[in-house]
C-alpha cells in the first residue's frame, strides 16, 4: 500500500536521526541502560475518543543513553545533554478497538538541574510507532454489512505504522554503584500526520518510574567545559519547497496533492536559539469540492480556494546541523474561512475579519502552526520535514529541500 511505503520513509528518516546522534563522537563507554514502568491515560480531545478510552495506559520502556562529553560545540551550548534511544511497548486501555503501540525514537535529555544528589532534566524526542488495531480492523471485525459507527470503532487511527513524540520533564537520584532511581512525566503523542484517516491521533499524559545503570561508573567520566566560540550573531535565510500528500475522508478513497513554498528570516539570539519570521504560502488539492466530508462549502473546483497565504514567526532550537522549532502562524490570505463551517457557509455569505473566534472541531481558523526539523545537507542545502497542524488537528506532512543563505 502506499502508506506503507510512506510510513517506511519516516522509519528510515528517523533511524538516519538516530544513527546521526549515537555517531556524534561522544564517548560511547559512557552509557547507561534505563528501564521504566508507564502509567498514563490517553486524553479524549474527540468526542470519537470518549467511546474508545477504557482503562489507563499500561507499559514498558527500555532504552539506552550516552552522556555527551563535549566533542561538538552544541553539546556545551545546551549543558552536555545526554542523547537516547528508546523502544517502548504500551497497552492502551481497549484491547479491542485500540490495541497495543511499539515505538522506537531518538531523544534528547537536556540538564535542567544538575546536582550531585539531584538531576531534573527536560526530554524531547520523536520517531516511527506500530499500532496493531485500526480503523480499517474495525471494518473487517464488522465485516457483516452494517454501516460503520465512528463512535464504535477505532476512528483515532487509520494507519498500523505512523510518528511518534514524546516529551517532558524528568527526575534522576543517585542510589549507588552505579544505580539511578528514575521518575518522570510526559507527553506521547502518536498519529500519521493526516496522510491516511482518519487521524484524531491518540494523546498521552503519562507517568513513570524506574532504574538507571550506568556500567562504566567506576571511570568517574565527566564532561568538562572548555573555552568555544559563541555562535556569530548575525542572519540568515532560509527558502524551503515542499510537497506531500493526503486525505481528508475515509469515505474518499483518495489522496489529494499538497504543496508549500516558505521563506524566513531568522537571527541568531544565543549559543542555541535562532528566531525567525516567514512567510509561508500552502497548496490543499482537497478543496476542489469532490469530497464527501462536508466540512467546506465548495461547488467548483477553483485554484484559488487550494491556496492559502500566511505569516509566522519561526523560533528554532541549533543543535550543530540540525535545527528544530515549532512555528506560529497567521492566515493573511484565506479564502477558506468564508465558505467554512458549512451550515453556514450554505447559509449565507460570510465575509470574515483577519481574526475571529470559531470552533476547531467545525473549521480550521485564521491560525495554523507547524513542527519542523531541518538537517544541513552542505553548507547551504538542507533537508526539511514539516507538520503542519490547526491546533490539535494535522493538515498535512511536508517533505521539503531547502538552500541556506548565510
Amino acid at each position: 500500500m502506499i502508506i506503507d511505503g510512506f510510513m517506511k520513509n519516516k522509519i528510515i528518516i528517523s533511524l538516519l536521526l538516530l544513527v546521526q546522534f549515537a555517531a556524534s563522537g561522544q564517548t560511547l563507554q559512557n552509557y547507561a541502560v534505563k528501564s521504566d514502568f508507564i502509567y498514563g491515560n490517553i486524553l479524549k480531545h474527540t468526542d470519537h475518543l470518549k467511546n474508545l478510552v477504557k482503562s489507563p495506559v499500561m507499559g514498558a520502556e527500555l532504552a539506552v543513553e550516552w552522556q555527551t562529553m563535549g566533542e561538538k560545540p552544541w553539546h556545551q551550548y545546551f549543558g552536555f545533554p545526554a542523547i537516547g534511544v528508546g523502544l517502548v511497548g504500551l497497552d492502551l486501555g481497549n484491547p479491542e478497538m485500540l490495541g497495543q503501540l511499539l515505538a522506537i525514537y531518538p531523544y534528547l535529555n537536556i540538564k535542567l538541574v544538575d546536582l550531585k544528589y539531584l538531576k531534573i532534566n527536560l526530554k524531547g524526542g520523536a520517531g516511527a510507532s506500530y499500532l496493531n488495531k485500526t480503523f480499517n480492523d474495525s471494518i473487517v471485525y464488522k465485516s457483516d454489512g452494517v454501516t460503520i459507527d465512528l463512535n464504535n470503532s477505532n476512528a483515532a487511527i487509520g494507519s498500523h505504522l505512523n510518528v511518534y513524540f514524546a516529551g517532558g520533564g524528568n527526575m534522576e537520584v543517585p542510589i549507588s554503584h552505579g544505580f539511578t532511581a528514575l521518575a518522570a512525566f510526559t507527553w506521547n503523542h502518536a498519529s500519521n500526520g493526516s496522510f491516511y484517516q482518519p487521524n484524531s491521533g491518540i494523546n498521552m499524559l503519562n507517568a513513570s518510574v524506574g532504574l538507571k545503570y550506568c556500567p562504566a561508573y567506576k571511570a568517574n567520566y565527566h564532561p568538562v567545559r572548555k573555552e568555544i566560540s559563541d555562535m556569530p550573531q548575525k542572519f540568515t535565510f532560509d527558502i524551503i519547497a515542499s510537497g506531500g500528500a493526503r486525505e481528508l475522508y475515509y469515505k474518499d478513497n483518495r489522496m489529494y496533492p499538497t504543496g508549500s513554498l516558505a521563506f524566513a528570516a531568522y537571527r541568531q539570539v544565543g549559543n542555541n536559539v535562532r528566531l525567525g519570521l516567514g512567510i509561508d504560502g500552502f497548496y490543499d488539492g482537497v478543496y476542489d469540492g469532490t469530497t464527501n466530508f462536508k466540512r467546506t462549502y465548495l461547488k467548483t473546483d477553483e485554484l484559488k480556494n487550494k491556496i492559502r497565504v500566511g505569516v509566522s514567526l519561526q523560533p528554532e532550537m541549533v543543535f550543530g546541523k540540525l535545527t528544530a522549532g515549532f512555528h506560529l502562524g497567521l492566515y493573511l490570505y484565506n479564502p477558506l474561512k468564508n465558505l467554512e463551517p458549512y451550515a453556514a457557509a450554505q447559509s449565507n455569505i460570510q465575509n470574515k475579519p483577519l481574526i475571529y473566534s470559531y470552533d476547531i472541531e467545525n473549521e480550521d481558523g485564521w491560525f495554523y502552526t507547524r513542527a519542523s526539523l531541518k538537517y544541513e545537507v552542505t553548507n547551504h542545502i538542507f533537508a526539511s520535514l514539516g507538520l503542519k497542524t490547526h491546533l490539535q488537528k494535522a493538515e498535512f506532512i511536508e517533505w521539503g529541500l531547502g538552500y541556506r543563505f548565510k
